[in-house]
C-alpha cells in the first residue's frame, strides 16, 4: 500500500508545479486543463524565469521558491535539462514527476545514455514518474489533467483505465467519442522510471477502474508485467492489450521449423496469453472489447456457445462466417427449443440457430418471446442480437427499429443469460438508440469483425476466471534428464533426440541404428515391412531436403539399394557431416501428422508450438503457440485453435484421432523444454503421428538444437 500512496502523488496530487511553463507551450496547456477542471481545487505553481504570471496564476522562479509542499512536478523542459531539473525537484522533497520531452532512448545511442542518467536519478531519489516522451496523464475522478493536449472536460468519466506507450494513441482514445468513459489515462512513454506493470497494479487497486486497456510497443519487464497482470486478474480486472510490431519485415533462417514459425510476434502473443491478457489488433477492436467487458463483466456466460438472432438471413450468414473466423461456437438448439420457437414463428420460418426473426418487423413482442426461448436453451451461454442502429437508416425507418430496440431493452434485464446487441457497420450509431441500450445495461457493439473479436475476448476472459477459481496446478510426472553434452549451435542426432523424448514419456516409433546393408536387412525383417530408412546425423537437420530419408521400403533388396543411396546423398549434401549410421524405423500407417515444436525466446523463455505437420508446415502455418509449461486444459485449447482440428476430430468420415494422447504429449514436451531451457534453443517433433482414438501418438522424427 506504500507504493500506492506514492503513486497517488502522481495520479491524484493535491498540489502541482509546472516547471518551464509558458502560455504557449505544453506546460501552458497543462495549466489550462487544470484551471478548466471543476474538481481539482489544489494549488498550481507555474515556474518561469521570465513571467510574473500566466493565465492569472502567479509564477515562481524555481521550485525551491514555492512556499508549500508540491506533490507532483510537471517538467516542460527540453530533454537535456531534465537531469538538473530532477535534482531540483528532489531537493524540494517532491516525489512525483511528469516529463513530456522526447529525445531519449527512441533516438539512438546519445538518447539512450541520457535516459540512463534520468532513470538512475529517478531510482536514487525514489521518485514515481510518467514519461519521458509522453503526453502526460489524467484522472477524471479527481479532475486532474496533467495532460499536454487540450482536453474536452465534458467527456464523461467511466470504468476504463488506459496505459499507453504512445501519446498520439492516448489522444485518439481520449477523443474516440464511443461513450465508454475513462477513469485514468496514462501516456507512459519510455518508462524511464515507473513501469507499465506498476501502473497496472495501481489500476487493479483503483475502485473506479473496471477494465484495463493497454497500448504496448514492447514489454520491458516481462516478469514484473506478468506478476502485475495476474494481480489485476485476481482483483477481477480484465486486461486488454493492443500492441504494435506484429509484422515481420525480415526473418532469419532458423534451424528448426519452430524457429521459422514461432516469430517474436507469435511468442509475444503466447506470453500475453500466459499472463491472462487478451490481445486485439486495432483501436476499434479495443474499444468494442472494452464496451462488452465493462457491461458484462459481472454477468459472464456459463457456456461458450452462442445464440444469435437477426431480422435478415443475409446478415446472419455474414455474422456466422465472422464468428467462425474467431472460433466462436454457435449452439445447436434442443428439440424442446425448436418446438417452442415453431409455435411463435410464422409457418414459413425454420427454427434454428442462428435465428432469422423477420417477424420482429411486425410483432416486436413475438421477437421478445423468441429471444427468451433461445436464452432458456441449456446449450446457449450468450445471446447476440444483430440490429441495424445506423443513424442514416433510422431517419426514414425509425417506426421499425425503435420498437425493436425498445423491446430488446425491456427484455434483456429479465434474462438469466447475458445479451449484447451489435450493429453490422462501424460508426454512425444513433445516439438516442445507444442511450436506450445503455440505460438497460446492454452492450452495443459496432462492426462484424470487431463484435466477434470482442465476444471471443469475453469467452477467453471467462475461461481465465474459471481457471483461477479452480486453483488446480498443472504438473508433469516426468523426471528431468540431463541432455548429452553438445556445444553451441550443434544438434543432437535423431536417435539422441528420441532418447530424450522417451525419457519424458513421449513414445517413438520402433527403430534401430545399423552400419551395414546386411544388418539393415536383418533389422528391417525383425521390425516388419514396410520400414522407413533415414541417415542418422547431428549435422543434417532437414532430411527431406537432403534426400536422406525414404518411406515404405518393402523388401530386402530395396533395403540394400536404399542403404547405399542414402549414404551417397548424405555425402553429396554435406561431405563433412558426421554419420552415426542408418536408422531403420517401423512405418507408421495412418494417423494424422502433427508438428510439436519449441523455441527458447531470450525474453519470455520456451514457447510451445503445435500445428499440422509434414513437409508443408511452413507453407500452411496452421499453428497454435503458448509459453511453457503447458497444462492439459491449455493443450486441449491449443489443439482446438488449429484450423485442421476438424481433421483430428474425424471430419469427412475419418476416424477420430487420439486427442487425449496428443494433449498429454504437448504437456510432457513443454516440461522437457522447461527442464532443459538452459541448453536447448529449438526443438521439433515433425511429424508426431496421432493415431486413432485410444492408440496414442508416435514421434517419428526429432530435432534438438543447442541454444
Amino acid at each position: 500500500m506504500e507504493a500506492n500512496k506514492k503513486m497517488d502523488m502522481l495520479i491524484r496530487p493535491r498540489s502541482v508545479a509546472i516547471m518551464g511553463c509558458s502560455e504557449n507551450n505544453i506546460g501552458g496547456r497543462v495549466l489550462q486543463n487544470l484551471l478548466k477542471s471543476k474538481l481539482f481545487h489544489g494549488p498550481i505553481y507555474p515556474i518561469s524565469l521570465k513571467q510574473e504570471s500566466i493565465l492569472g496564476v502567479k509564477c515562481y522562479k524555481s521550485i525551491a521558491d514555492i512556499p508549500g509542499d508540491v506533490d507532483c512536478c510537471v517538467i516542460a523542459l527540453r530533454s537535456t535539462l531534465i537531469p538538473n531539473a530532477l535534482d531540483e525537484v528532489h531537493a524540494k522533497g517532491t516525489q512525483a514527476v511528469v516529463m513530456f520531452a522526447s529525445g531519449f532512448s527512441e533516438l539512438g545511442i546519445e538518447g539512450k545514455k541520457l535516459q540512463e542518467v534520468v532513470s538512475a536519478k529517478l531510482k536514487t531519489y525514489g521518485m514515481v514518474s510518467c514519461g519521458p516522451n509522453c503526453i502526460g496523464l489524467y484522472n477524471t475522478e479527481d479532475g486532474i489533467y496533467l495532460w499536454g493536449d487540450p482536453y474536452k472536460l465534458e467527456n464523461a468519466p467511466g470504468p476504463v483505465g488506459i496505459v499507453a506507450h504512445s501519446g498520439a494513441v492516448s489522444i485518439v482514445l481520449s477523443n474516440a467519442g464511443r461513450g465508454l468513459g475513462y477513469s485514468k489515462v496514462i501516456s507512459c512513454g519510455n518508462e524511464a522510471g515507473t513501469s507499465v506493470a506498476e501502473y497496472i497494479r495501481y489500476l487493479a487497486d483503483d475502485s473506479q477502474t473496471k477494465v484495463i486497456a493497454c497500448f504496448l510497443e514492447t514489454v520491458r519487464d516481462p516478469k514484473g508485467f506478468q506478476e502485475a497482470a495476474k494481480y489485476a486478474l485476481s482483483k477481477n480486472k480484465p486486461i486488454l492489450a493492443l500492441r504494435v510490431g506484429r509484422s515481420e519485415t525480415g526473418k532469419k533462417t532458423a534451424a528448426a521449423h519452430s524457429g521459422a514459425l514461432a516469430s517474436s510476434s507469435a511468442v509475444t502473443d503466447a506470453y500475453f496469453h500466459k499472463c491472462g491478457v487478451m490481445t486485439v489488433k486495432s483501436i476499434d477492436e479495443l474499444l468494442e472489447a472494452c464496451e462488452l467487458l465493462m457491461k458484462l463483466k459481472g454477468h459472464l456466460p456459463q457456456s461458450e456457445k452462442i445464440g444469435m438472432t437477426a431480422i435478415s438471413g443475409g446478415l446472419l450468414s455474414l455474422s456466422s462466417d465472422t464468428a467462425d473466423d474467431e472460433h466462436l461456437q454457435l449452439a445447436t438448439i434442443s428439440q424442446s427449443t425448436h418446438e417452442k420457437l415453431a409455435k411463435v414463428l410464422p409457418i414459413f420460418s425454420t427454427p434454428h440457430n442462428p435465428l432469422d426473426v423477420s417477424i420482429a418487423l411486425f410483432d416486436p413482442p413475438a421477437y421478445q418471446e423468441c429471444i427468451r426461448i433461445m436464452a432458456d436453451d441449456p446449450d446457449i451461454g450468450m445471446i447476440l442480437v444483430c440490429q441495424e442502429c445506423e443513424r442514416a437508416l433510422l431517419e426514414d425507418q425509425d417506426y421499425i427499429y425503435w420498437d425493436i430496440v425498445k423491446a430488446i431493452a425491456e427484455l434483456a434485464p429479465t434474462l438469466s443469460k447475458p445479451l449484447a446487441v451489435f450493429s453490422p457497420l462501424h460508426g454512425g450509431v444513433h445516439p438516442s438508440m445507444k442511450k436506450i441500450l445503455d440505460d438497460a445495461g446492454i452492450p452495443l457493439l459496432q462492426g462484424l469483425q470487431e463484435t466477434m473479436r470482442a465476444v471471443a475476448i469475453l469467452m477467453e476472459y471467462t475461461r481465465t476466471q474459471k481457471a483461477m477459481a479452480a486453483k488446480v496446478a498443472d504438473c508433469c510426472c516426468c523426471t528431468p534428464k540431463k541432455l548429452a553434452q553438445f556445444h553451441d549451435g550443434s544438434s543432437l542426432s535423431e536417435s539422441e533426440g528420441k532418447e530424450l523424448l522417451n525419457a519424458y514419456g513421449i513414445h517413438t516409433a520402433k527403430e534401430g541404428i545399423v552400419n551395414s546393408a546386411e544388418t539393415a536387412v536383418k533389422l528391417a525383417g525383425n521390425i516388419g515391412y514396410p520400414v522407413v530408412m533415414k541417415v542418422d546425423s547431428p549435422d543434417i537437420r532437414h532430411k527431406t531436403e537432403a534426400k536422406v530419408v525414404k518411406l515404405s521400403v518393402s523388401s530386402d533388396e530395396e533395403v540394400r539399394r536404399t542403404y547405399i543411396e542414402l549414404l551417397a546423398n548424405a555425402k553429396n549434401y554435406d561431405p563433412s557431416a558426421r554419420i552415426n549410421g542408418i536408422s531403420i524405423q517401423e512405418m507408421i500407417v495412418g494417423g494424422t501428422e502433427i508438428i510439436l515444436g519449441m523455441k527458447n525466446d531470450a525474453n519470455f523463455g520456451p514457447s510451445i508450438m503445435v500445428g499440422l505437420g509434414g513437409i508443408f508446415v511452413e507453407v500452411f502455418k496452421d499453428i497454435s503457440l503458448r509459453l511453457a509449461p503447458v497444462g492439459r486444459d491449455t493443450a486441449l485449447e491449443m489443439i482446438g485453435e488449429l484450423k485442421g482440428s476438424k481433421i483430428l476430430m474425424g471430419a469427412r468420415g475419418r476416424a477420430k484421432a487420439d486427442i487425449n494422447a496428443l494433449a498429454d504429449a504437448i504437456v510432457r514436451f513443454s516440461h522437457l523444454a522447461i527442464d532443459n531451457k538452459a541448453v536447448i534453443g529449438e526443438m521439433d517433433i515433425n511429424p508426431l503421428i496421432v493415431l486413432d482414438e485410444g492408440k496414442g501418438v508416435r514421434a517419428v522424427d526429432a530435432l534438438v538444437v543447442h541454444r
